[in-house]
């Protein structure tokens, strides 16, 4: 091992008798009743019932075993300083000190086909049995009604009531998960720069997709929607333009929107291209619902266009179920939508780590249980896992069994060393996009056992590197009477047609959940003991809870990433602007595109740099990586050049212009994490979160810069 004296050496923030707090704990018998049942399933809320044919799937949990025991180990295995750091389980290992007993897994088996369900899918470890049936079936087997409930623009099935288990089967099982449609509601976390409907928000039935995905062909992808503008910039500021009328109190005189920045650029501004790792010899999975089918070729379309190794069967695998390249546009999670996830993940991580292995795992949009993610934990068939995805909303209306369930898996990683990553969304505090009464992060972001990652505003300004960044907060306005000359210097208009709105933005915040883990306890307790109402009125949590993000990567589209994919040709014979015709109904196009979803795999990037440089001196995978992130930054963070650069708000209102090459009377101005208030400017905003010196709920402990982290993460 080298000298342990690094600069960046830092002593922990915790004793080391601190274990990690309880799993799931609830915020106050008051404020969340643990259900094994969402709370959207209201009686009243009912509007038919499920058909007694709809097929489903389910999948019943057993546990694990001595699950106080693998608390602790994983408390230890992970935390920096302890005898145990480092010392991880293989999942053979695993298996025979934690999974549950063969032969309750054999019961489990045979009980359900005793009840009429097919077995699907059982995983070596034998934590769940996955099986499928009818609505029939379920409602027999375990006691439980099958409504329809409207939720999130969805119609969805669910119980009302706890499931009714066989006496076989009591003491055995621990949870079934499927009874409700919850699986229906996971949301990629992209943002465009004009983002339209998401294909998964439209009001569908779980009943009329799957009747719908044997008869129709597989979704064509989406045409290209995004309207590149007349003018953008290479480097932030190399542009601007100049408004007749200001969009008070903004400057007349503002930048350009980002062009996208490239794989290049990006490597630039988070000092990737001063360290020799690239990621060589680690393995980084991706999880999304559906697959795209042009992935490998958009891929290497987009590596040949920047100077990227191709995908081939060396550094690339696809693990998909059956008929996953047949589901309709009308499939109930919108497949289009995450076509487009599928190849920002693949490109983030390959411009970021071009010397990794990426192995994507796709999953059908109704599984209960996420099993190719568990399948990546409990194969150990990756070193870090990134998902885009969550649950918009308080993670307490989510059934109790759902977040219990996925943080046996995020335990499970923990304790065999692999890193999960997830984004923490896209809408602030979630307040507008949902309704919900309260501010709070989005699970599984908020599991104390993943790592969430928020989104900045990267504001790279030279190829020397020299930035700005901020956190993430969008609002934007439109100006009237507009016209752009096509150098876009000189702009007529006669200011904002309506005042600033909210557009999109990091998320972040509490759960309602889970207390504050060992390795946040110096989070002031203004953030992790309260949230905010949609007054904005602070509401007490009555305890320290987990926040959100624990770091951040740019997601700001304004301010984005360039990506490529295949879309459907929107204006047949002409192609838009900057594609390439692939055939008489496709083209390839690279537009700007951001998100936490970005965020994510940017950093498991940086992870795969980091675990090269482990592998190299014999040292193991960094694995859960937060107890040592919150021990290198502090809580308040560093200085530029430090293993995690603290994130503050602009020192002055900072906007962009975004015109559109289509209609050059068209012009929004967009704010750079602030909200303008008629005259006043209130920096640093996102919602009713704000970014400031210190861990905030913006961008969390703030931004990797490599060089300083690897040599910081050697040493531990």
């Amino acid at each position: 091992m080298r000298d342990t004296k690094s600069k960046w050496r830092r002593t922990p923030l915790f004793a080391s008798t601190i274990g990690v707090a309880v799993l799931a704990a609830s915020v106050s018998q008051a404020q969340v009743e643990r259900k094994e049942f969402p709370a959207w399933a209201k009686p009243a809320a009912k509007v038919a019932s499920a058909p007694d044919e709809q097929k489903v799937s389910i999948a019943v949990f057993l546990g694990f075993r001595n699950e106080q025991g693998l608390r602790d180990f994983i408390e230890e295995v992970s935390r920096p300083g302890s005898l145990h750091y480092g010392k991880y389980l293989t999942p053979a290992e695993f298996r025979a000190q934690f999974a549950p007993e063969a032969a309750k897994v054999k019961l489990v088996q045979r009980e359900l086909e005793k009840m009429g369900f097919h077995i699907d899918y059982t995983p070596k470890s034998g934590l769940f049995v996955q099986a499928s049936g009818s609505v029939a079936q379920v409602k027999s087997a375990f006691g439980v009604t099958q409504e329809l409930y409207p939720h999130n623009g969805k119609l969805l099935r669910s119980n009302a009531e706890s499931p009714r288990l066989p006496a076989a089967l009591s003491g055995v099982v621990r949870f079934v998960a499927g009874l409700d449609a919850t699986a229906l509601l996971r949301k990629p976390s992209h943002a465009r720069l004009d983002s339209p409907d998401s294909p998964g928000a439209r009001p569908v039935s779980e009943q009329s997709a799957s009747t719908a995905q044997s008869v129709s062909p597989n979704a064509p992808p989406t045409p290209f929607a995004t309207i590149p503008s007349p003018v953008c910039s290479t480097y932030f500021g190399d542009h601007t333009g100049t408004l007749e009328v200001a969009a008070a109190p903004y400057s007349a005189t503002l930048p350009w929107l980002n062009c996208g920045y490239t794989p290049q650029q990006i490597r630039l501004a988070y000092g990737a291209n001063e360290v020799k790792q690239d990621g060589t010899g680690v393995t980084v999975a991706i999880v999304d619902v559906y697959g795209s089918p042009t992935i490998v070729a958009d891929g290497n379309r987009y590596s040949r266009n920047h100077g990227l190794p191709l995908l081939t069967a060396r550094n690339f695998t696809q693990i998909l179920p059956a008929g996953i390249y047949n589901v309709p546009a009308t499939d109930p999670c919108g497949p289009q939508g995450w076509y487009t996830e599928e190849s920002l993940d693949v490109d983030a991580v390959h411009s970021m780590a071009p010397g990794a292995n990426i192995v994507f795992a796709g999953d059908t949009c109704s599984d209960p249980a996420n099993a190719p993610l568990y399948s990546l934990i409990d194969e150990h068939t990756a070193d870090i896992i990134t998902n885009s995805y969550g649950y918009n909303g308080i993670d307490a209306d989510l059934p109790s069994w759902f977040t219990t369930l996925e943080n046996f898996y995020f335990q499970q990683a923990v304790a065999e060393g692999i890193s999960v990553l997830f984004s923490s969304g896209d809408d602030g505090d979630l307040i507008a996009a949902t309704g919900d009464p309260v501010a709070s992060g989005s699970w599984e972001a908020t599991s104390q056992y993943v790592t969430a990652v928020g989104g900045t505003s990267l504001a790279l300004l030279n190829d020397k590197g020299d930035k700005e960044e901020w956190g993430w907060g969008t609002s934007r306005v439109l100006l009237n009477n507009v016209t752009v000359p096509l150098n876009g210097k000189s702009i007529k208009d006669s200011g904002p047609a309506l005042p600033f709105s909210f557009y999109a933005g990091s998320g972040g915040g509490p759960s309602l959940l889970e207390l504050a883990p060992s390795y946040q306890m110096d989070v002031p307790y203004r953030l992790s003991g309260y949230t905010t109402n949609d007054k904005g009125q602070r509401v007490a949590l009555g305890a320290a809870y987990r926040v959100t993000p624990d770091i951040s990567m740019v997601g700001d589209p304004y301010t984005g990433f360039l990506f490529g994919m295949t879309y459907t040709t929107s204006n047949p014979p002409q192609l838009d602007p900057g594609c390439v015709r692939l055939s008489s109904t496709t083209e390839y196009c690279e537009g700007s595109i951001g998100g936490t979803s970005l965020s994510s795999p940017l950093f498991a990037g940086v992870l795969a740099r980091v675990n090269q440089a482990r592998f190299a001196i014999g040292g193991p995978a960094v694995g859960f990586v937060n107890p040592a992130l919150y021990m290198l930054a502090g809580v308040g963070g560093t200085g530029t050049g430090a293993p995690i650069v603290d994130v503050k708000p602009p020192s002055a209102p900072t906007a962009v212009l975004r015109g559109y090459v289509s209609d050059l009377h068209k012009l929004r101005v967009v704010t750079m994490n602030s909200t303008s208030n008629g005259t006043k400017v209130v920096e640093g905003t996102d919602t009713s979160y704000r970014t400031t010196s210190g861990y905030d709920e913006v961008t969390g402990l703030g931004t990797p810069w490599l060089p300083a982290l690897i040599d910081a993460l050697l040493f531990y």
